[in-house]
């Protein structure tokens, strides 16, 4: 066995050009036609055939990119001589979801990049120092058996936690994939994740339908009069839709865009709105008590097709319902009571004529109001003039704002995840949903509720998939909540050790927030990490085994689209490089050696794409796996054209209606918190300030500048960290600041800044930048930790986290910046 030290190995841009084969990739990369993987003394081979290949010897296989951009392009992998030569973009069967970025271009440099992990290793140094000793799969598997075993048998099958994210979509290798199976089958503590589920948290108050299903498709937009670009910026961060957006925007409609910094977007609206960070929510509650005051409310929309007529009883703050009267017969429907105006009494919705939406009433002795009265009462308490001082908009634009969305006749909102990285997220988006049952923009074409469209028409067999020895349900813990179970070894003073974990498709310690705690309670308390990976990353290397993971083009994989209605099928273009396994091969050898094996049988991935895929609804649609086998891709959307949630499909709530009233409102993980102090508060929407950025907080006074990461067109969170080709487009991580901001630290284009809050750093250049809002700081996302000067970008974001929303709210951090003075680490 040797030992290695195994680092991404850094090129210049004079080794990065030299030969005209790389030369021309490069060249082909900026004109977006493709590009080739990088030359050098590994990939000569590689390079070779590139060069002397004839059309005639090209391969061309069907791959969906599968990272966590939500934007699903379709590339074509080019192959000669068994080797990735460069990426294309593939038509979909609507070409308005037909494109590509630079990352998805550079899929082959990622394939055959230095940072790869080629073999099994086990770590021989101290965590994080990257040395290693390569090792046999049969190494590898035999040690991780015995130690996940002996673990589990000493401490309890829940002291091995699962640890998955998003990095591959692929419903078989995936993070929907086998490796569910295999923490379902041992018993395993899952990780809860906690980011980018708020504003669906939030959504779903309203609409129903979970943490993902709140935007129309992305089409849709083309049916819109206006849209708001909410908190958003879509030209770097989701191109395709951006794309769609822009042939609405050449078609008439009017691109708002409501941000802190003036973005890419923002430059190509039509308008630029900036915004105080952390207010957007107090804009909404602001813009709903304007629409109550101007009498500007959808009254059809809201006695028809919303819960805004149904009776609220006063004595237990929920729903009256027919079952509160008389138990329903078998296959009978719940309905709601409303109060009749024509008939001056309460009968069920079903039967109402005229159903009220003020007043109080007494229905069986029981006092009840109709379930707008209560969101008036809610929304009347946001005074608008502090709104208008808060949001730095003043009254006037802020009274603009909300004139533009009621007077378009049809406004689209494109929100994603901006907003949802403060702990009021949630709330932006629940509120967000009742000013358009208000106003009617909601449930209908043009009107969307966000920028994100996650298909609902199809479900896979995922009990088929994951299910084999008859266990189903693990134990979760939220990401913002995992290292004080690791740190205390109890759940709410209630023992539960965790001594072990597995992660695959994931890079956690780069995407958890407060990365120091990794340091200072996970790590001293984690006495066995295995890492599945593709390369060596920050979590990787930290971890005591790594295993070579094949990449997106070494396997067989399906992927349900996210922001376009399709399934596609990826299709193996190459084999596995080095020694690298597929997610599941590597599954399968771990549940083999831990006494499973019956339950993993050794077959093709095929195979379990045909158990995805075995449950009826796909027949009704038409679609089955030889056709997908055959087509590559299938639109998978039971009707509409665009789908436009509440009408192509009713809404997955009681009798299809939206609802203005959270009757009984839970977290979005229970995990034995008491959240009984905010509970009667979290029925209705509410300004809730930022937990931290914000400038009441004592703690503004200290670290005055609000920190925002940027999502980079270069990077899809930490994946393409270290791509050649981006690399030279973007070189370093680096500190963006305002001017005055800047000027006011005596700091100047080009110093080494130290971005500093009570729990870390991080060390960069300094970049200034009139874009960015006085009073803010940011710091493009997804760079490594020895990408850095020193620190980390996460050092200094937080776990702290809404009790009810359990969403890592990386945003809601304050910070401020100062010349570095120490040396290099």
């Amino acid at each position: 066995m040797s030992t290695m030290n195994q680092k991404p190995r850094q090129i210049t841009r004079r080794q990065f050009l030299k030969g005209s084969a790389a030369a021309a990739a490069f060249a082909g990369m900026m004109s977006v036609a493709g590009v080739s993987a990088y030359g050098d003394e590994e990939n000569s081979v590689l390079t070779a055939a590139a060069e002397t290949a004839s059309p005639a010897e090209e391969q061309i296989f069907n791959s969906p990119c599968r990272s966590n951009c939500f934007q699903s392009c379709l590339l074509n992998a080019h192959v000669r001589d068994g080797k990735v030569v460069r990426m294309s973009p593939k038509a979909y069967p609507n070409n308005d979801y037909t494109g590509c970025c630079l990352k998805g271009l550079t899929i082959p440099q990622r394939t055959y990049s230095n940072n790869r992990l080629k073999y099994p290793m086990r770590r021989v140094g101290n965590r994080g120092e990257d040395q290693w000793e390569r090792i046999s799969w049969d190494e590898a598997i035999a040690e991780i058996a015995e130690k996940f075993s002996a673990i589990q048998e000493q401490y309890g099958n829940r002291a091995l936690v699962v640890d998955t994210g998003s990095g591959n979509y692929g419903l078989v290798h995936g993070v929907q994939g086998l490796v569910n199976r295999l923490s379902y089958a041992l018993g395993a503590t899952r990780i809860n994740v906690c980011y980018d589920q708020g504003l669906g948290y939030g959504t779903d108050r309203v609409i129903g339908g979970g943490v993902w299903l709140h935007g129309n498709e992305t089409e849709d937009f083309m049916n819109s009069k206006v849209v708001f670009i909410w908190g958003s910026n879509p030209v770097h961060a989701q191109p395709q839709s951006w794309r769609i957006l822009a042939k609405a925007q050449k078609a008439g409609v009017k691109l708002i865009c409501i941000d802190p910094i003036r973005s890419a977007t923002a430059a190509k609206c039509d308008e630029y709105i900036p915004i105080q960070p952390g207010t957007d929510l107090l804009l909404v509650m602001a813009m709903m008590r304007l629409a109550i005051e101007r009498e500007k409310l959808d009254l059809d929309y809201m006695k028809t097709k919303s819960t805004a007529p149904f009776l609220v009883r006063k004595d237990t703050g929920m729903y009256m319902k027919k079952s509160d009267f008389a138990e329903l017969a078998e296959g009978e429907s719940e309905d709601f009571y409303v109060w009749d105006l024509e008939k001056n009494a309460a009968v069920l919705s079903s039967e109402a004529a005229d159903p009220a939406l003020e007043g109080e009433y007494s229905c069986e002795g029981i006092d009840c109001v109709p379930a707008y009265v209560l969101l008036k009462e809610r929304v009347m308490e946001t005074d608008i003039d502090y709104a208008a001082e808060k949001t730095c908009l003043g009254r006037e634009k802020l009274e603009y704002i909300f004139d533009t969305y009621v007077g378009s006749g049809a406004t689209g909102i494109y929100t994603n995840y901006g907003i949802d990285r403060y702990q009021n997220g949630h709330l932006f988006g629940f509120a967000l949903g009742c000013l358009g049952i208000l106003t009617g923009n909601i449930g209908r074409a043009g009107c969307s509720l966000s920028g994100l469209y996650v298909n609902s028409s199809i479900t896979f067999n995922y009990a088929g998939m994951y299910v084999s020895n008859g266990v189903l349900q693990n134990d979760a813990i939220p990401q913002t909540y995992i290292h004080e179970v690791f740190r205390d070894q109890a759940l709410f003073g209630e023992p539960y050790p965790l001594k072990a974990m597995l992660t695959a498709c994931s890079n956690s310690m780069s995407n958890f927030a407060g990365q120091n705690q990794w340091f200072e309670d996970i790590l001293p308390n984690l006495d066995f990490w295995v890492v599945i990976d593709t390369e060596m990353t920050d979590s990787a290397r930290h971890a005591d085994i790594v295993l070579p993971a094949a990449f997106w083009l070494e396997v067989d994989d399906l992927r349900s689209n996210y922001n376009n209605p399709y399934l596609t099928y990826q299709e193996k273009a190459i084999e596995p490089l080095y020694e690298c396994k597929s997610d599941g091969e590597i599954v399968r050898l771990i549940a083999n050696a831990m006494g499973l094996g019956e339950f993993f049988p050794e077959q093709d991935e095929k195979e379990w794409m045909k158990l995805l895929m075995s449950l009826d609804l796909f027949g009704k649609l038409g679609i089955t796996f030889d056709r997908l086998m055959e087509e590559k891709v299938i639109r998978s959307v039971w009707n509409g054209d665009p789908f436009v949630r509440g009408e192509s499909a009713a809404f997955p709530t009681p009798l299809g209606r939206t609802r203005l009233y959270c009757e009984n409102p839970i977290p979005r993980t229970n995990y034995g918190q008491d959240f009984s102090e905010v509970y009667e508060r979290e029925r209705l929407p509410y300004f809730k300030a930022p937990n931290e950025a914000w400038s009441e907080n004592p703690l503004f006074e200290k670290y005055p500048l609000i920190f925002i990461q940027d999502h980079t067109r270069f990077r899809s969170h930490t994946q393409w960290f270290n791509v050649p080709v981006l690399r030279e487009l973007d070189p370093e991580p680096y500190i963006r600041i305002n001017p005055d901001d800047a000027a006011a630290r005596g700091l100047a284009e080009g110093d080494i800044g130290e971005v500093f809050n009570d729990r870390g750093h991080a060390v960069a250049k300094i970049r200034l930048d009139p874009a960015v809002r006085p009073g803010v700081l940011t710091m493009p996302k997804g760079w490594q930790r020895e990408q850095f000067i020193d620190g980390c970008f996460q050092e200094l974001t937080n776990t702290s986290s809404d009790i009810m929303a359990c969403n890592f709210a990386y945003f809601d951090a304050l910070v401020d910046v100062r010349k570095y003075e120490g040396g290099n680490t």
